[in-house]
């Protein structure tokens, strides 16, 4: 016992330990500091990207393209992370909190919520100019044709099932 306390495994142990304690914590100081020194807006998400370098629990890292009015009225444009793999909580047209420090931004958001912000219809219809209004825009209930399960799916959209892996494309028109 006292051979494994003087250093032969405890040193590595506890290196570890610090090395991890840092990587928790440093994330979260970031985000305090964004909290109290940057500008906090909200905006719709339009649309997800994955970066295929990062991979969480088997997954590429997903980040959402948020669409915001920034402090001057202009519409803007920002990609951030949601620090996973999953869409789960995240959806097309509904509103996140994001905050910008320095010209980067953050996702202060822990989930989208379906809240209407003032000008939501002008950020959402420049960005998508084949819907005819809001409402198109937003996800609908559709079947996948191989499994039945239940999707939430934009009209013109391809998703991935993520019960039989299947691709499925809502292929409801605009009326």
């Amino acid at each position: 016992m006292t051979a494994l306390m003087s250093g032969g495994i405890l040193v590595p142990f506890v290196t570890i330990g610090i090395g991890c304690v840092i990587a928790g914590i440093k994330p979260a100081l970031k985000r305090k500091k964004f909290l109290k020194e940057g500008i906090s807006y909200y905006g719709k998400i339009v649309s997800y990207q994955t970066d295929p370098s990062v991979h969480i629990n088997g997954s590429p890292l997903l980040y959402l393209e948020v669409r915001y009015f920034d402090r001057y009225g202009r519409i803007s444009n920002v990609s951030v992370s949601t620090g996973s793999g999953s869409k789960a909580g995240f959806n097309l047209g509904e509103t996140v909190q994001i905050a910008e420090l320095n010209g980067e931004s953050i996702l202060i958001s822990d989930r989208s919520q379906n809240i209407r912000i003032q000008g939501e219809d002008t950020l959402i219809m420049t960005y998508n100019s084949g819907a005819q209004s809001i409402d198109q825009l937003r996800p609908e209930s559709y079947f996948c044709p191989h499994c039945g399960a239940n999707l939430m799916i934009v009209r013109g959209q391809t998703v991935k099932c993520p019960y039989c892996d299947s691709f499925v494309t809502n292929t409801r028109q605009y009326a």
